[in-house]
């Protein structure tokens, strides 16, 4: 039922999960959160492969972004959102927390919303084709991670409730197996695209993946360090807010590795 639960937080799907669904059990879902994540860009790589037949290679690289939006309801882009707002309003942490329960948009949030659908778009194009497929499996997995990292790491930033408080739960077992997945996706799928490279070949593989891990695990730390400087921990939004930069940091990186 907890993969359930993660799915059907993280995406669009429509799921009915029977009985009340207590904060412990959401929690305990993270631990499958890049789980679904690597499902979601296995889907994504599937639909680029057969917009591939019909469309350039920049229109499919537009259809998946697209995709990726629509099929997780943008729950982190309206994150992104709101902590662009909060965190440069300049504002104390109190003032900060309280723009970020704000549904409205302000000129900070939708212009970092637009620089990170941008920065997608601009970094997917530059890996080769034989490696999207597995820029679009990595993104959304290590993107994921990020989340269940900032929740089992940091506190909970708001005080009296709010829809991230199930984070407080979030412990060492959800980083221990979500970490574990992102291990064995990491260095399989780089093995995989690496097998049909000229300088390819297991060594190659693992010297990537060690890389790819090594540059996210601190990029989740520098930047997880700097929100809960500003507000004194983490909610939902700045949690979201996280994968997506996550993502982006990870294609950054494939655009190098894995580049025409």
């Amino acid at each position: 039922m907890e993969f359930l639960l993660a799915l059907q937080f993280l995406t669009k799907a429509t799921i009915t999960i029977p009985g009340p669904v207590e904060e412990k059990s959401l929690a305990r879902a993270m631990a499958y959160f890049p789980l679904v994540g690597a499902l979601l860009g296995l889907s994504a790589a599937v639909l680029y492969d057969l917009c591939r037949y019909a469309w350039s290679v920049q229109v499919c690289d537009l259809i998946v972004i697209a995709y990726l939006v629509i099929i997780t309801g943008n729950l982190h882009g309206d994150a992104v959102m709101d902590t662009a707002d909060g965190i440069f309003s300049g504002r104390t942490r109190e003032g900060i927390l309280e723009i970020m329960k704000d549904s409205r948009a302000g000129a900070h949030g939708v212009m970092a919303c637009c620089l990170l659908i941008l920065a997608k778009f601009v970094l997917l194009g530059q890996i080769a084709p034989a490696g999207k497929a597995a820029a679009l499996v990595l993104m959304p997995l290590l993107g994921r991670w990020a989340q269940v990292y900032g929740a089992a790491v940091y506190q909970y930033a708001r005080t009296g409730g709010g829809t991230g408080r199930f984070t407080e739960y979030v412990g060492l077992r959800e980083i221990f197996w979500a970490s574990a997945t992102i291990l064995a996706a990491v260095f399989a799928v780089l093995g995989r695209y690496m097998t049909g490279q000229p300088d390819g070949g297991a060594a190659a593989a693992v010297a990537k993946g060690v890389m790819l891990l090594g540059v996210v695990w601190a990029g989740t730390f520098g930047l997880g360090r700097y929100i809960s400087g500003k507000i004194g921990g983490m909610t939902g939004d700045t949690l979201g807010s996280m994968s997506e930069c996550i993502e982006v940091l990870t294609l950054l990186i494939l655009s190098i590795m894995l580049a025409d």
